[in-house]
């Protein structure tokens, strides 16, 4: 039988054979086993845990990120930059940081080149006399129109100069519509709520405003290629568009609104403002885009039926320079406290609304992750920043102004990182093409999966104000969010309190503090360098 075999061959082995073949039978499966991290790497790491645990505990213990949103929100209001209400967020925002302990706190000036105040805007269809009144906001920084204005609805088509030469002698005291309605179409955010993805208007700054969609293409879906769109050029030719207008004598630019359900938008800045002797800009409205289509249905019936409107828009321009504040405080490095990381949102808003997701929300995170750091004893090695900017919705001008302020320590500066989508959950961080970073944040931050950051990734995303930190060359980071109806609601007159998820906020708040107490206490600054190096093959 083979088992009787074999045990009589194994008793014929001699005993000291039995042993070495034991002792190698151990070497074997000692060298296949993974090796111990040295105990000096396994306390270090032990340590880190335990401070994000406390960080992450100090947000679960007297929140205060609603009692500051609905102080911001409703007691505050709209905070246009340049007002006195976004001047008061400022002294307010200063305020609390000194309570929970920041140290040189300031409010750091600026100045904007001129002022501006929204008065009543109203249109109404008098050919064909339909009844129809239409449903507008004026664009930021445009003037009024003096009175009340009746011309014709020309609808402009015209893509560069030479298309411009068929409208020549005709838009005289015109209502100009600039191109067909975009296409405003239902989809389903990340949240699983209703929201809509507008094509940009033409004359959307692409600095300023937000912000290109970062959400993953279902499998099997396809995506249509567009060629690369030159900024530059589409700049050059809106100003050149505007000189038009302006010395064709057209009286009013209206722009569609690009939302749905009566939902309007507003966005602009002080570009023609900014001088004395510049000419004054051609007022400017963002319509409903219901009524800016039935505009467009109406102006472009066969002729020779006519559509005429009359319009009033009544604002003021405030002449400048006018002094604006970045609201900034910190928490001093204990071993480098000339080297920072800072966290960032922007404080101004549009004045439609409450400006309560944009950005009331990013702010009072920042001022959230701000108390949990204080309040949970950390004490990071390097100095983490906290900045509230303005003049972020003109086109990122407060940010801009703190990276020249501040020019001599960006070489020191780690990290910017923004919360500005929103009051979703923070689900990534996107890396903006930062390859070498990626790898050691997911290193870093592998604590926070628990709480619901799904990925470091290495996308981008643009308007908001780490832009301009990337730009000069520093790590610029905005968080990815569930967008959870932004789209719908931002720049509109439904940017109000009641959109704010208490908890979901509180998880952005919890990502970005582990996030800066992270980077501050990393061994070296984060990498410069866009690429991972090659490996040299030998």
């Amino acid at each position: 039988m083979r088992g009787s075999r074999t045990r009589s061959s194994a008793a014929a082995w001699p005993p000291r054979w039995l042993a070495v073949s034991a002792l190698l039978t151990l070497c074997m499966v000692a060298s296949l086993a993974p090796a111990e991290p040295p105990a000096e790497a396994k306390d270090a790491k032990a340590q880190a845990a335990a401070l994000d645990q406390k960080v992450l505990d100090a947000a679960k213990k007297d929140s205060e990120i609603m009692a500051n949103l609905t102080h911001l929100s409703d007691v505050i209001g709209p905070r246009l930059t340049g007002s006195a209400a976004v001047k008061k967020a400022n002294q307010w925002t200063a305020e609390k940081m000194k309570a929970y302990g920041l140290e040189n706190v300031e409010l750091e000036p600026w100045t904007i080149p001129a002022g501006w105040e929204r008065g009543p805007a109203s249109a109404r269809v008098v050919e064909p006399d339909n009844g129809r009144t239409l449903l507008l906001a004026s664009s930021g920084w445009t003037p009024g129109t003096k009175g009340k204005v009746t011309g014709d609805v020309v609808v402009i088509t015209a893509r560069n100069s030479k298309d411009l030469e068929k409208y020549k002698g005709k838009l005289k005291d015109a209502i100009v519509l600039q191109g067909a309605p975009v296409n405003v179409r239902p989809i389903t955010e990340p949240g699983g709520l209703p929201g809509v993805r507008p094509t940009p208007p033409p004359e959307t700054k692409p600095d300023a405003d937000k912000k290109p969609d970062t959400e993953k293409k279902p499998e099997g879906a396809t995506t249509e290629v567009q060629p690369p769109r030159d900024f530059e050029q589409m700049r050059a030719f809106r100003r050149e568009l505007a000189e038009f207008l302006r010395t064709e004598g057209a009286a009013v630019l209206l722009h569609d609104a690009g939302k749905p359900h009566g939902l309007l938008t507003t966005t602009g800045g002080w570009r023609g403002n900014d001088r004395v002797s510049a000419p004054e800009p051609l007022p400017s409205a963002y319509v409903a885009h219901e009524h800016y289509a039935l505009l467009h249905r109406l102006a472009t019936r066969p002729e020779p039926a006519k559509t005429r409107v009359e319009i009033e828009i009544s604002n003021k321009m405030i002449p400048g320079p006018i002094t604006v504040y970045n609201t900034v405080g910190e928490i001093k490095g204990s071993e480098k406290p000339d080297e920072y990381v800072i966290l960032g949102a922007h404080l101004d808003s549009w004045d439609l609304a409450q400006g309560t997701t944009d950005n009331g929300t990013g702010s009072c995170v920042v001022l959230e992750a701000a108390r949990m750091l204080v309040k949970s004893g950390v004490k990071p090695k390097r100095t983490i920043r906290f900045v509230l900017f303005t003049g972020e919705e003109q086109g990122l001008y407060g940010s801009k102004a703190y990276v020249q302020k501040h020019k001599d320590e960006l070489p020191k500066i780690s990290l910017c990182l923004v919360h500005d989508t929103g009051t979703g959950k923070v689900v990534a961080i996107g890396t903006q093409g930062r390859e070498p970073v990626k790898p050691i944040l997911e290193a870093e931050l592998a604590s926070l999966k628990e709480l619901g950051l799904k990925e470091i990734n290495l996308r981008g995303m643009g308007g908001s104000d780490h832009q301009s930190f990337e730009a000069a060359g520093v790590p610029g980071f905005a968080v990815q969010q569930d967008m959870s109806e932004y789209r719908l609601t931002h720049h509109s007159q439904s940017d109000t309190l009641d959109k704010a998820k208490e908890a979901d906020l509180i998880q952005g708040a919890q990502v970005m503090a582990v996030t800066a107490m992270r980077v501050a206490n990393l061994p070296e600054l984060l990498p410069r360098a866009k690429k991972l190096e090659e490996k040299k093959v030998p």
